[in-house]
């Protein structure tokens, strides 16, 4: 039996880890075992410390395999991380999904994170700018509620969807007290549910060099969610099951292509990166592996990408800040906000003194935290 056991949570491990390579394409099953890899990764744990017990050496040594390898990818925990109150030449950026909410307080909510954590450039998904185009009169813009605040009260700016390169609308906002260059909102594939998903891309100034921020919505999974589809008995279902599957089958081709787009904008830019956002997509699926190449993981606690969906007993990391080498991460933190059924990420970094300029800015931007 245990012999059997073992097998079975080796092969799983096998398949859910081989899925960081393999496009949804090729194998589009394997990116949902990727989402419970942790979980696998769990269960050896325990498998392995029964089969030293029970002194089963050669099945207690494929678990501790499956956990190294699993320890490699991820890397092992570090140190404690620094504050980012210790030095004025840190950059804090700062990625949130929070959707449009009722709450009246909810925008003072977010102003007191903001002013605990002081990030000067924040990605925020599933908020909204419109612009409003009227015959004779000025265009008109309107900022979604509660990041009013942070542009009232605390200085920030933010991006503006530019009518004639695509729709007047925009659910990634991009919020910063950085000096900003260059500023577009780009289309990305449009999703299976007719959703346009988009991603601000960002020319700042910093430290007096220049870099170029995306901030992006990946494809979620689609309008048929698992929770709702299967349960109240909707489980005992197979129409449910196969309808579930589908709509999963189509959303994860949907977010390779949108994937592949980035990936592309990424790899002509001349200038350092950070990317941040709602990738919907955890560390050990292909979605993620494809788009960190070249780039490093920041906003990490101790070197372990803690969880950040859903926000209450948080199970997956599916909100990510990326950056360039000629970045140096400083640390990170992904705090129980309770804004949103997300948790935001928080990155701190600043530049490597060995990297080379590939620009510098046309004036003069700050250095310190405000």
């Amino acid at each position: 039996m245990l012999q059997l056991v073992s097998g079975s949570l080796l092969g799983l491990f096998g398949l859910a880890y081989a899925a960081y390579w393999i496009p949804p394409e090729a194998a589009w099953w394997l990116q949902l075992l990727a989402v419970g890899l942790p979980l696998l990764v769990a269960a050896l744990g325990v498998l392995a410390l029964v089969l030293l017990w029970q002194r089963r050496w050669l099945m207690a040594g494929g678990a501790l395999l499956a956990l190294l390898l699993y320890g490699l990818r991820h890397g092992w925990p570090g140190g404690a991380e620094p504050s980012g109150a210790e030095a004025d030449d840190t950059l804090v950026v700062m990625t949130y999904n929070v959707p449009e909410s009722r709450r009246p307080a909810l925008g003072d909510s977010l102003q007191a994170l903001v002013l605990r954590y002081r990030p000067q450039l924040i990605g925020f998904q599933e908020v909204g700018v419109w612009r409003y185009e009227q015959r004779g009169r000025p265009s008109t813009v309107r900022l979604i509620g509660h990041l009013r605040p942070l542009v009232e009260r605390q200085g920030f700016r933010f991006s503006v969807p530019d009518p004639t390169r695509g729709p007047m609308f925009a659910e990634v906002v991009t919020l910063t007290r950085l000096p900003v260059v260059r500023q577009e909102i780009r289309l990305l594939e449009r999703g299976p549910e007719g959703l346009i998903y988009q991603a601000v891309r960002s020319e700042l100034c910093w430290a007096g060099r220049l870099f170029v921020h995306y901030n992006v919505r990946l494809q979620s999974y689609g309008p048929v969610k698992p929770w709702e589809v299967l349960r109240d008995g909707g489980w005992k279902r197979p129409a449910n099951w196969r309808r579930w599957l589908g709509a999963y089958r189509r959303a994860m081709l949907q977010r390779a292509a949108q994937v592949r787009q980035l990936r592309a904008w990424i790899d002509q830019e001349e200038l350092p990166v950070i990317l941040s956002g709602d990738f919907n997509s955890t560390p050990d699926q292909w979605f993620y592996g494809w788009l960190s190449r070249g780039l490093q993981a920041a906003g990490r606690l101790g070197g372990i990408a803690a969880p950040s969906w859903p926000a209450g007993r948080p199970l997956v990391r599916i909100d990510h800040v990326l950056v360039s080498r000629e970045w140096e991460v400083l640390g990170g933190a992904v705090p129980a906000a309770g804004l949103s059924d997300h948790r935001p990420v928080i990155a701190r970094l600043r530049w490597r003194r060995t990297s080379a300029s590939p620009g510098t800015c046309p004036f003069d931007a700050p250095t310190a935290n405000p």
